[in-house]
């Protein structure tokens, strides 16, 4: 499986390691040059590029056309829709997955927007409880 990972904060450099780990290709973007440079140097087999994830000509070069998934991992919910829809309409990308990272922003993050899959810790948790508060009764 080819990934391509938009966010090289904790959220994505942990991801890129695990998929890496389990013999993925993956292709990390990354807009911070510090961040590009130390994961770079990290020794690992992820791909790093350099540039902001929202640019086309960037998850071209990052071979956004031939990932299997597309992951937009940042902290801005403005950039991880953008990015997926980038994805999913201009690339092809067969599945995509965004962090939401504002639960009031959590509506937008749908297949219209390119988001196969959107990813709030905040609805998990809260789906957790419920869960959790039905099996106690």
């Amino acid at each position: 499986m080819h990934a391509v990972i938009v966010g090289g904060g904790k959220v994505g450099s942990s991801l890129s390691s695990l998929l890496a780990s389990q013999g993925h290709e993956v292709t990390i973007v990354e807009f911070n040059r510090e961040k590009c440079a130390f994961l770079a140097e990290s020794g690992s087999r992820i791909s790093v590029q350099c540039g902001d994830g929202d640019e086309p000509h960037v998850l071209e070069a990052a071979n956004a056309a031939n990932a299997d998934v597309l992951v937009a991992a940042t902290g801005h919910d403005e950039d991880n829709l953008v990015v997926c829809l980038l994805g999913k309409h201009e690339y092809n990308v067969p599945l995509t997955l965004a962090r939401v990272n504002n639960p009031k922003n959590e509506w937008l993050f749908t297949q219209r927007f390119g988001v196969d899959e959107p990813v709030s810790q905040t609805s998990m948790i809260a789906t957790i409880l419920d869960e959790r508060a039905l099996a106690a009764e």
